[in-house]
């Protein structure tokens, strides 16, 4: 009753303020909560924590079944049809699936005493109530296991035979022990029941609620768009005349799930221990802020302010939106979207923001891009490469199969125009049908990571009124940030448009057979995932088929693919940065340094600044290298 109750209150919380869950697309949701509520995908990635974890949770599912079997047979059949269906080979089977699920549980129990004891991972917080969890499960297997020992010494041992082979190997020890055993029995069972029974009441006040809270609910419940689709804000304009504010500032401001992903945390710290904030030294563990959230949630404190009170604005700023703890909480908690709502509510209201981030969409508002350079320079630039590779600029009227989003970085850093030059040589080589964008802005990405909703809104609109002027099939980006907003934020707003990265063009068009490629193979080359191209997106194999059609060799980074670790640019940081704590880009470059190769390949104009500007990859000598580069010197020197 008890345990019922504080579910009930849960669903009271996520649904303050008078919200609805909604409950849509069931067979989707089954799927999710059986690859990773019952398969548990993310917690078996690592194989002690997947051993561990698959033990507990199918010793405690066998047990928990045996229990209800048994009750089942015992209170109902017996009791009111005097009917058994445990009986001859079914009683065997039972009990040798008990033994077998209670020893799956005592060695999962005992892996994860053993990990708590040698205090590894340093994330996971060492609680007394942990090791008390720990323990009474323990305890509990235990008392299980005497009392079936018990039993099958008293009136089923000459039968039970190997099917119960925990059982009969106590009651083995039993024959000459000197014990009253009924008065034995009895007390063990006591001490079992009172221990399940309380375990029950308090399982809602412990970490073991994720069970209910995350393994059912938040995993049933995800949202099922892309997880890189942050919430948009659709009545923006009204809460501004209004003279309200955008985004959370409290409990109350966030939605019903993200008031479910508090609860479901099991402060595991997956999501800390991959957290290049926290890696980094700044003050941010993605873990501690929604645990922090959580307790004033938990305290009936809706309206209470966040910011300041439970966790540091430097805290929400050092994010770099990378994904990292998304893509690793095993109960699809989104620390990101949390977030990024409560930048809105800080930059809504110009509070305890960094000058460099309100600079930075001035900027955008002023002159279109976040540098705050001079368009008409931009357009010069622009105009003049139709010139050198005879290449269009899109014009009303006429068709394309692809436009060429150049992006602000590549089109005012001296360095990235080569790559976007040496990009549109390799479409013109290979005949592309695509055209440059002259009247080509900022796509909003920079403002939107900085909490600037209303700008961002603005500049869809004006992105999207660019874009349809013209004809075409597809956008090509020269940015995954790009990218992104392109493919899993604009159609938020009532915009779709088929995009893709550059990888990916430059992956199929190498695939061709008339293609010849000069030989790399002296280049010793590591290749950097940007987060919003590989984890965000998935675009992870695109840029290793490349390299293995260069002839290059690949040495990869500790962290790499979907575990890539972040250059520190993203979330805005490009334009501002949390001095705390060691720079992201330099931790990086330490991982590229020792991989020992000559040249860092990227494939993001962010992480191509970022790294550029390292001076201990300067110092070593290794080249910070477009992807595009390499392809382009391949086919031009064949």
């Amino acid at each position: 009753a008890l345990f019922l109750y504080v579910v009930y209150e849960s669903y009271r919380r996520w649904t303050y303020g008078g919200e609805r869950i909604k409950i849509d697309n069931v067979g989707t949701r089954l799927k999710n909560l059986l690859i990773y509520g019952i398969r548990q995908r993310r917690v078996t990635r690592k194989p002690f924590e997947g051993a561990m974890h698959f033990f507990i949770f199918w010793g405690t599912i066998g047990l928990f079944t045996a229990t209800i079997l048994r009750a089942f047979e015992y209170d109902i059949l017996m009791e009111f049809f005097e009917a058994r269906i445990l009986v001859g080979y079914a009683y065997l089977i039972f009990k040798l699936m008990a033994n077998i699920a209670g020893l799956l549980l005592l060695i999962g129990l005992i892996m994860a005493l053993a990990k708590r004891v040698s205090g590894k991972p340093s994330p996971i917080e060492n609680t007394l109530e942990d090791h008390l969890i720990l323990l009474t499960l323990l305890v509990i297997v235990v008392t299980g296991f005497i009392l079936d020992g018990i039993a099958t010494y008293t009136y089923r041992y000459a039968w039970i035979n190997g099917w119960d082979f925990i059982g009969t190997t106590i009651a083995s020890t039993l024959s000459g022990v000197n014990i009253d055993l009924a008065v034995t029995y009895r007390t063990i069972w006591v001490i079992h029941m009172v221990l399940a029974l309380t375990l029950i009441a308090t399982l809602p006040y412990t970490k073991l609620y994720h069970i209910v809270a995350g393994g059912i609910f938040n995993i049933f419940l995800a949202r099922l768009d892309h997880p890189a689709s942050f919430k948009p804000v659709y009545n923006i304009e009204k809460i501004i005349e209004e003279g309200g504010y955008i985004g959370a500032k409290n409990v109350k401001d966030l939605s019903w799930k993200q008031r479910m992903d508090l609860d479901a945390c099991v402060r595991c710290g997956r999501c800390e221990s991959i957290c290049p904030a926290s890696i980094s030294g700044k003050p941010l563990s993605p873990m501690k802020l929604i645990l922090n959230i959580r307790r004033l949630m938990r305290k009936s404190k809706f309206e209470d302010a966040i910011v300041d009170t439970q966790v540091k604005p430097d805290a929400i700023w050092s994010c770099v939106t990378c994904g990292a703890c998304v893509y690793e909480c095993p109960l699809l908690i989104h620390h990101v979207e949390t977030i990024i709502d409560f930048r809105r509510a800080l930059f809504s209201e110009g509070e305890k923001v960094p000058k460099e981030a309100i600079q930075t969409s001035y900027n955008v508002m002023r002159t279109g891009n976040p540098y705050g350079l001079n368009p008409f320079e931009k357009e010069e630039w622009v105009k003049s490469i139709p010139e050198k590779y005879n290449v269009p600029i899109a014009e009303e009227g006429k068709e394309y199969d692809y436009l060429l989003w150049i992006g602000c970085n590549g089109s005012y850093d001296p360095k990235l125009r080569t790559v976007v030059e040496k990009f549109i040589q390799i479409l013109k080589m290979f005949n592309v049908n695509f055209a440059l964008i002259l009247d080509e802005q900022c796509c909003g990405e920079p403002v939107r990571r900085i909490g600037d909703e209303l700008l961002f809104t603005e500049i869809v609109k004006i992105v999207k009124e660019i874009l349809s002027k013209y004809k075409f099939r597809k956008i090509i980006t020269m940015c995954p940030h790009g990218y992104n907003v392109f493919r899993n934020e604009y159609p938020k707003y009532g915009f779709k448009v088929d995009v893709e990265h550059y990888t990916q063009t430059l992956s199929r068009l190498l695939e061709r057979e008339d293609v010849k490629l000069k030989s790399l193979h002296s280049y010793k080359v590591t290749f950097h995932d940007p987060c919003y191209l590989g984890r965000w997106n998935g675009i992870l194999e695109e840029p290793r088929n490349i390299l293995k059609k260069l002839d290059v060799k690949l040495v990869e980074m500790p962290h790499n693919r979907d575990k890539s670790l972040c250059c520190g640019g993203g979330g805005g940081q490009a334009f501002y940065e949390v001095k705390e704590g060691e720079r992201i880009s330099s931790i990086r470059a330490k991982e590229v340094i020792g991989t020992k190769a000559n040249k860092l390949v990227v494939a993001c104009p962010i992480c191509n600044i970022m790294f550029s500007g390292e001076s201990i990859l300067n110092e070593s000598g290794i080249e910070v290298i477009d992807i595009v580069e390499l392809v382009h010197e391949a086919l031009i020197e064949h």
